[in-house]
C-alpha cells in the first residue's frame, strides 16, 4: 500500500510539472508520452529502492521530502530467506516493467539508463538462484565490519535526523538476530563458512566491543553533538545520554549475540576449501564474478586476460631492469613519497591530474581515521560516498596516522580521492543523471576506475619516472596473480599447496603464500573489481587508441567514461563505438 502510495505521488508530480508550462498530456506525441512515462518509471525505482531501509536512505538523500519521501519507519531492513525471494520477485517485476517500453521511442540518454538497467536486474535475478550462497558477514567487507563506521558518519542535517539515529540503533540487534538465523539455515544445509573464517570474525567483534563504555560510537556521537549548533545544552545532555544507552543496550549486545551464534556453529561447516567444493558453489561463483567484476567475459576469458596482463607485467619489469640496472636498488631503496599528509596529497593530485582528466567539481573533503579498535580488519583507506543531494561533503577514511602507513599513503589517497572514487562519484553527480543510477552498484567500474587512476598516480608523485613504471607494473602483476589465484581457489578448485606453489612463482615467501591463500577463502571474489575492472578500462582505452590513431586524445577518453558513468564493460563497450565514429568524422 505504501508502495503505490509513492509511485502515486509521483504521477501527480510529473502531471503538476506539465500544467506550469502549458502541455495536457492528451497533446503529448506518442514518443513524448513514451519518454515521460520511462521518467516516471525511473523515479518509482529510484523511490522504491532508496526508502528500502533508514541507513540507505541517510546515505542517498539529505532532504528525502524533495522526492516526495516521507519517513514512515525507522529499520535496517530484513534480511532473511523470504525477504530475498521478495527481492527477486520485485526484481523480475521491474524487469517486465522494463520491457514493456519501446526501446526505440526512448532519448539516447533513455536508452543508456534502458541498458543498464536491464543488465543489471537480470544479473540480480541470476544470483537468485544461489541465496542461501551469499554472505553478508565477512573480515573486509562483512556488515559487521563496515556498520560501526556507517553508524558513526551517519548525518546530522536537522534535529529530526539526531532522533531518527537513536530510533535506529535499536534496530541493529533486531538486524543481527535476522543474520544469525541465516547463518543457522545456512549451516543446516552445510553451507556455513570455514571455521578460520568463523573466528576471524569474532576476534573483530570482540576487538570492538572489548571496553564497552569506551566504545568508539559513544566518544565520536559525543563530539559531533557536542559541535552541533542549534541545540541546548539540555537537548545535547539528552540526546549523549540516549546515544550511550543505545550503545551499551543494544549495539554491543547484537555484537556479543552474533559472537555467540559463531561460536555455536563453528564446526557446522562442511567444507574448509574454495566455494567450487559446494554443490553449486562454481556456478554461483560465476554469478559472483559477473555481478562483482561488470565483464561481459566468461570465465575462461577473464582467466586469458589475467595471465595475460601478467605475462605483460614481467615483460615491462624485465625490459626495465635491463635499460636502468640500478632500478632494484631504487625500489629495495624506496621507503616514502615525497609528500605524506593526505591533505597535502589532495590538493597536489587536484592540480596535477588537470591536463589528463576533466575539471573537478570544488568539494569540501575530510580526512578521518579509523578507529584503533576497527584498525586490524579494515581496508587501507576508503571513501564514504555522500547523499545524491549533497554531495559537495565528502570523507575519506585512513586506516592509520603512523609515520609508517602516511608514507606509502599517495596512491592510496589517488584511489580514494582524486582521480579516483571521490573525483569519479562526485563528477558524475555533478552531471544530475536519473536518481536511480546513483544507487545501483557497479563494483567493476567504480573499483576498475580507481585501481587505473591509482596507478596513473604513481607517475604524478615526484619520484623517478622509471621507480613510478616499476612500481605500477610491480603492483598490476601482484592485484592480477590475486584474482587469478581467487578464480583458481572457488571456480577451479586449487587446493592451498597448488596455490602456495603458484603464489611463489611471485613471492618467494611460504608464510605469505598461506596467508594469501586464507586471506582469498575468507571473502570470494573480493579481488576481482579491482583487477578485471581495470583491465577492462585498459582494454577499453587501447581499443580507442587504435581506432582513432593521432585522433586519440587521453583527457578525451576519460570524460567519456565518466559521463557515461557507472556501467557494465559490455554496455561501455558498445557506447563507445558511437564515441569513435563521431571522434573519426
Amino acid at each position: 500500500m505504501q508502495k503505490r502510495l509513492f509511485r502515486f505521488l509521483i504521477i501527480i508530480l510529473v502531471v503538476l510539472c506539465f500544467a506550469v508550462v502549458g502541455i495536457s498530456c492528451s497533446e503529448l506525441t506518442k514518443e513524448e508520452k513514451m519518454q515521460s512515462n520511462f521518467d516516471i518509471f525511473l523515479n518509482d525505482l529510484f523511490v522504491l529502492e532508496v526508502q528500502s531501509d533508514t541507513l540507505s536512505l541517510n546515505y542517498s538523500l539529505a532532504a528525502p521530502e524533495n522526492y516526495g519521501i516521507t519517513v514512515k519507519e525507522t529499520t535496517l531492513g530484513e534480511y532473511s530467506i523470504s525477504h530475498m525471494y521478495e527481492e527477486m520477485s520485485a526484481s523480475e517485476n521491474y524487469l517486465k516493467r522494463l520491457k514493456s517500453f519501446d526501446y526505440e521511442q526512448l532519448t539516447n540518454e533513455q536508452q543508456l539508463t534502458y541498458d543498464i538497467i536491464k543488465s543489471y536486474l537480470e544479473t540480480d535475478i541470476n544470483l537468485g538462484d544461489y541465496m542461501y550462497y551469499t554472505e553478508c558477514l565477512g573480515p573486509t567487507t562483512g556488515i559487521q565490519a563496515q556498520l560501526p563506521i556507517l553508524l558513526a558518519e551517519y548525518s546530522f542535517y536537522d534535529k529530526e535526523d539526531i532522533e531518527e539515529y537513536l530510533r535506529l540503533l535499536p534496530c541493529v540487534y533486531h538486524y543481527f538476530e535476522d543474520i544469525v538465523q541465516f547463518e543457522r539455515e545456512k549451516s543446516e544445509r552445510g553451507l556455513f563458512m570455514s571455521d578460520a573464517v568463523a573466528l576471524r570474525i569474532i576476534r573483530q567483534c570482540e576487538a570492538f566491543i572489548d571496553t564497552p563504555e569506551e566504545n568508539f560510537l559513544i566518544g565520536y556521537f559525543n563530539d559531533k553533538i557536542s559541535g552541533y549548533k542549534g541545540l541546548t545544552d539540555v537537548e545535547k545532555t539528552y540526546y549523549k545520554a540516549m546515544n550511550k544507552e543505545a550503545v551499551l543496550n543494544d549495539i554491543i549486545p547484537a555484537y556479543k549475540m552474533l559472537v555467540e551464534a559463531l561460536y555455536e556453529l563453528i564446526g557446522t561447516g562442511s567444507n574448509d576449501a574454495g566455494l567450487y567444493y559446494y554443490p553449486d558453489g562454481q556456478a554461483y561463483y560465476e554469478s559472483l564474478a559477473k555481478y562483482k567484476a561488470g565483464s561481459a567475459k566468461n570465465m575462461e576469458e577473464i582467466i586469458k586476460m589475467l595471465e595475460e596482463a601478467i605475462g605483460d607485467g614481467i615483460v615491462d619489469l624485465t625490459a626495465l631492469t635491463i635499460s636502468d640496472p640500478s632500478i632494484l636498488d631504487k625500489y629495495l631503496a624506496f621507503s616514502s613519497f615525497p609528500i605524506t599528509d593526505p591533505q597535502e596529497i589532495i590538493s597536489d593530485l587536484k592540480e596535477d591530474i588537470t591536463k589528463d582528466f576533466p575539471a573537478a567539481v570544488t568539494v569540501n573533503c575530510e580526512i578521518k581515521y579509523v578507529p584503533p579498535s576497527l584498525s586490524d580488519f579494515l581496508s587501507p583507506a576508503m571513501y564514504l560516498v555522500p547523499p545524491i543531494d549533497n554531495y559537495l561533503n565528502n570523507n575519506i577514511y585512513i586506516n592509520g596516522n603512523d609515520s609508517k602507513t602516511l608514507s606509502m599513503i599517495y596512491t592510496t589517497v589517488a584511489h580514494e580521492g582524486y582521480p579516483g572514487h571521490l573525483y569519479q562519484c562526485v563528477y558524475f553527480r555533478n552531471l544530475d543523471p536519473a536518481p536511480i543510477r546513483n544507487i545501483m552498484n557497479f563494483m567493476g567500474y567504480d573499483e576498475g576506475w580507481a585501481t587505473y587512476v591509482e596507478y596513473y598516480s604513481y607517475h604524478l608523485a615526484g619520484i623517478d619516472e622509471n621507480l613510478a613504471t616499476f612500481l605500477e607494473a610491480n603492483n598490476k602483476i601482484i592485484l592480477c596473480m590475486y584474482a587469478r589465484a581467487d578464480i583458481g581457489i572457488h571456480y577451479e578448485g586449487w587446493t592451498e599447496e597448488k596455490v602456495v606453489n603458484y603464489v611463489k612463482n611471485f613471492i618467494n615467501d611460504e608464510n605469505i603464500a598461506k596467508l594469501i591463500y586464507a586471506t582469498l577463502l575468507e571473502e570470494p571474489a573480493i579481488y576481482l573489481p579491482y583487477a578485471v575492472g581495470y583491465l577492462e578500462i585498459i582494454e577499453l582505452r587501447d581499443k580507442a587508441m587504435e581506432e582513432l590513431g593521432d585522433k586519440f586524445i587521453v583527457k578525451d577518453f576519460h570524460q567519456f567514461l565518466l559521463d557515461i558513468g557507472p556501467s557494465q564493460f559490455g554496455i561501455i563497450e558498445n557506447y563507445m563505438e558511437t564515441w569513435v565514429e563521431k571522434r573519426l568524422k
